[in-house]
């Protein structure tokens, strides 16, 4: 018996807070705007990604101006990077590449701001090198951790080795340098988890095996719910958009030499707690399974 996902609680816990109380509802808003127009949802990508280029632009003037001029184009970034999902379900034209497509968007956009911020405020680059490294391996690891988290509950089964085997099957179909790209992005979420990295080329002596080994009763799911809800709120605060929201904070306010450093030590340590949490829940959840 399988549980749709009409059957289990909604899986709020893992959204970011920042965009579950804030930039959510403003997407929303703006959604019902243009739901009904011929605004589609990989062109408010598109948009994102260059009002995210333009951003960057402005930081690497590196004067007070620019910089809060840029922290405000920054928050529309992350606004519309909270429509294209919405509208994409508002008017029910989700697909495979617009989901890969907002997922790289992210990363451009993240690289070409720390880019921008760096050449702005040079004098810090070394911290703000590590503010790149250590926000890129929390969205990783956050990326990692939705996915296997809400498809357990809703499905019984971990999702990243399905979306991996997806992502191998679209290649053998379509041999796209883009979900070559995605096929390795999923590589090293596995790397980083479970310390196994199979390359493209070895995946099928290697990696082909079934998404469904582990597969969760009913039961089990509910009970896997109920128990990682804490671990699911603990990795609500480890995604991109709060580091980045943190540092439109600080441009607005004019205080990213001051608090820049503070907040790398911040994100770093925060992040090596919640893997720490992760790994003793998830050993004592499958230890006690069944």
């Amino acid at each position: 018996m399988n549980v749709s996902i009409d059957q289990v609680l909604p899986v709020n816990e893992i959204i970011e807070p920042v965009n579950r109380y804030l930039h959510n509802p403003i997407a929303a808003t703006i959604v019902q705007i243009i739901k009904n127009t011929w605004i589609t949802p990989n062109q408010v990508t598109y948009v994102s990604i260059c009002v995210g280029l333009v951003s960057a632009y402005i930081f690497s003037l590196g004067t007070v101006q620019a910089f809060i001029f840029a922290g405000i184009l920054l928050e529309v970034v992350l606004i519309l990077d909270c429509v294209d999902g919405q509208l994409a379900r508002a008017k029910e034209c989700s697909s495979d590449l617009g989901r890969l497509l907002d997922g790289i968007a992210g990363y451009i956009i993240y690289l070409a701001v720390l880019t921008g911020v760096v050449i702005g405020f040079h004098q810090e680059y070394k911290t703000l090198v590590a503010f790149g490294l250590i926000t890129i391996l929390r969205g990783i690891a956050y990326d990692y951790c939705k996915l296997t988290m809400i498809t357990m509950i809703q499905k019984g089964y971990d999702g990243s080795i399905k979306e991996i085997l997806d992502t191998h099957s679209k290649i053998s179909r379509n041999n796209s340098t883009l979900w070559k790209v995605y096929f390795y992005y999923l590589q090293l979420q596995s790397f980083v988890f479970g310390g196994r990295f199979i390359r493209l080329d070895k995946f099928l002596d290697n990696g082909n095996k079934n998404s469904k080994d582990s597969l969760l009763s009913p039961t089990e799911r509910k009970k896997y719910q109920n128990k990682i809800r804490p671990l699911m709120v603990a990795w609500s605060w480890n995604g991109v958009d709060l580091p980045l929201f943190l540092l439109v904070l600080m441009s607005l306010f004019g205080v990213v030499e001051s608090c820049l450093f503070p907040l790398v030590c911040f994100l770093f340590f925060q992040f090596i707690l919640t893997m720490v949490y992760h790994r003793t829940q998830f050993q004592r959840f499958f230890n006690t399974k069944g």
